[in-house]
């Protein structure tokens, strides 16, 4: 396990503002890091490092991918749309 597996156990942020809040890779929203929960989303996204702002802060999500989402992606994207969706920063 490695330093930032290690820090991850302790806690979980608390997201205020979402300005210094990682989207895909710290513990925002439930017990688990977006990039583990969706693995298939996190290895096509654009911007690995946004953070949570800049990702809610449009309809629809500011996330780009490198390429369509089709198939069990498209689903994971559904999924976690509707996780996110009725957050308020």
């Amino acid at each position: 396990m490695n330093i930032k597996d290690q820090m991850m156990q302790l806690g979980k942020f608390k997201v205020n503002s979402g300005a210094q809040t990682r989207f895909w890779e710290d513990i925002w929203i439930g017990n688990t890091l977006l990039q583990n929960k969706f693995p298939g989303l996190y290895n096509i996204v654009r911007k690995k490092y946004a953070i949570v702002a800049q990702v809610l802060s449009s309809n629809p999500l500011n996330i780009f991918f490198r390429r369509p989402l089709v198939g069990n992606n498209l689903q994971c994207w559904h999924r976690m749309v509707a996780s996110v969706v009725d957050i308020n920063l």
